[in-house]
């Protein structure tokens, strides 16, 4: 005869783990269920209470008087204004022009500094190439000066000059730190613009369609001219390439914004008359404070 284990005889108890087990999983789920009701017992009082919260909202708006209405709509900040807005200071704007709205070839030899000539355009190159590197503006100024100077706003001269000569004119104006490579890029400067723009960077004007984008596009194709130095040339191009105006570069709106002008480059075109050679010189201005830390002048 089979020997009966134990464990399946019909008197035999059950063993003391197994019935715990089943008490264990029994308490799990019933936790987790009263869990389960918290959590939307929670979810629907906080839908309540965001429904309460948007009708008191509501009734007081409609309960506002008409004069805390009109507070809150005037309380527009001038970086919030819009385009054609008339919230800018004139007063402000003139006197920052008054003080320091010079042509940015001001201070140089050049005959025809209000006029696109080919001249006018290659000095305004040379100003974006020079004061877009890590120098000071004054060596930079002093420099560009130098340059038109030496007879290096007329191409052909440029092109006629030689290496050394063009370090020369450089160590001369106090651009000693960048001096050789800047002399390389001149002479390269000479051959590209010989190529591809026939001596005449108006030339450019054509094959970009006289489009703003476009105009950025062709000019980053020059070695020594990247994003800043395209900004610095939008500042000073707009007033002898009009299509470019209203245009005042990043840095520059930051002072505007600190002199009390708003950050909004169509008001502040507005305030000029919409005159791109005086966008051109508020543009110069704001840079001149800017870099002679002259912002507490017009707070």
């Amino acid at each position: 005869m089979a020997r009966t284990r134990a464990q399946d005889h019909p008197d035999a108890p059950k063993p003391k783990y197994a019935s715990e087990g089943s008490k264990l999983q029994g308490h799990i789920t019933a936790t987790a269920g009263d869990h389960q009701k918290t959590n939307r017992c929670k979810v629907k009082k906080r839908k309540v209470e965001d429904m309460e919260k948007a009708s008191r909202e509501k009734a007081e708006d409609q309960q506002a008087p008409a004069s805390k209405k009109s507070k809150t709509a005037d309380s527009t900040s001038p970086e919030d204004t819009k385009p054609g807005s008339s919230a800018i200071d004139t007063s402000k704007s003139n006197a920052l022009l008054s003080s320091y709205g010079v042509h940015p070839l001001q201070d140089t030899s050049l005959s025809k500094k209000n006029e696109p000539t080919p001249e006018t355009v290659l000095s305004l190159l040379y100003l974006a190439m020079l004061t877009s590197a890590r120098i000071s503006h004054e060596l930079a100024y002093r420099s560009l000066q130098c340059l038109i100077e030496a007879g290096y706003q007329d191409i052909e001269t440029l092109k006629k000059s030689t290496w050394q000569e063009r370090t020369e004119v450089l160590t001369k104006g106090g651009y000693r730190r960048y001096r050789e490579k800047t002399a390389t890029a001149l002479g390269e400067l000479a051959e590209f613009i010989e190529k591809k723009y026939h001596n005449d960077l108006n030339n450019l004007l054509k094959k970009a369609d006289s489009s703003p984008s476009k105009v950025r596009q062709l000019l980053q194709e020059v070695k020594g001219i990247g994003k800043v130095g395209t900004n610095i040339f939008f500042d000073a191009a707009q007033g002898i390439w009009p299509f470019l105006a209203p245009f005042i570069d990043p840095r520059s709106m930051e002072t505007a914004k600190y002199c009390g002008l708003g950050s909004n480059v169509d008001a502040l075109w507005d305030a000029v008359g919409k005159d791109p050679v005086e966008m051109c010189r508020l543009s110069s201005a704001l840079t001149m404070v800017r870099l002679e830390k002259k912002v507490k002048e017009f707070q």
